[in-house]
């Protein structure tokens, strides 16, 4: 199946009364607590004040409350049916890797439920690691640096994380911005 459009459950909802824009919204824990240039007027609102929930990926960009990093990326799938479960070439194609993951991590971010929006890697040996949301790629880097503690309780711990990513039987290399590779003599 070809498809442009989104399989991640994100939504969105309108706020109708103070911005008029859209913010990612879950209907679970309400508007999206990523941080927002708008934070004063995004705090909680009274379901009331919320249009009716849409999928966030077709909001026009114009009428999303933050910025890109803070909607959800979602790349165009680029084969018909299932993926192979190897790309033959020397580089794989960021569309594949994104599309591997996310059907390897059934559609969530790999350290929440949250739907991912990052590929991370580990910056030192560009080992790609999984798919993370933007929450938590921002938080999993604060915690190697030791800024702050995890939030999350195992199986979510960015430690468990970190020494079984979902990504590491793919053996891949991020050598740059969007290049990856496979790297056969891959260790842990």
């Amino acid at each position: 199946m070809t498809t442009t459009e989104p399989r991640a459950p994100e939504l969105a909802r309108r706020d109708e009364v103070w911005t008029g824009r859209y913010h990612l919204w879950a209907p679970l824990a309400g508007i999206s607590n990523v941080p927002c240039p708008r934070a004063s007027w995004c705090e909680p609102l009274p379901d009331e004040y919320l249009g009716e929930p849409v999928t966030a990926a077709l909001v026009p960009t114009t009428e999303r409350c933050g910025g890109p990093a803070v909607w959800p990326l979602y790349v165009p799938r680029q084969l018909e049916g299932p993926l192979p479960g190897n790309w033959a070439g020397e580089k794989i194609p960021h569309w594949y890797v994104w599309w591997r993951l996310f059907e390897l991590q059934e559609g969530r971010c790999a350290c929440c439920p949250a739907s991912p929006n990052t590929i991370d890697h580990d910056h030192r040996s560009g080992r790609v690691r999984g798919l993370l949301c933007t929450s938590c790629n921002r938080l999993e880097a604060d915690y190697f640096r030791r800024l702050r503690m995890c939030v999350h309780a195992p199986p979510y711990c960015f430690e468990d994380y970190w020494r079984s990513p979902p990504a590491l039987p793919l053996r891949w290399v991020m050598n740059g911005p969007g290049v990856f590779r496979h790297a056969p003599k891959f260790g842990r």
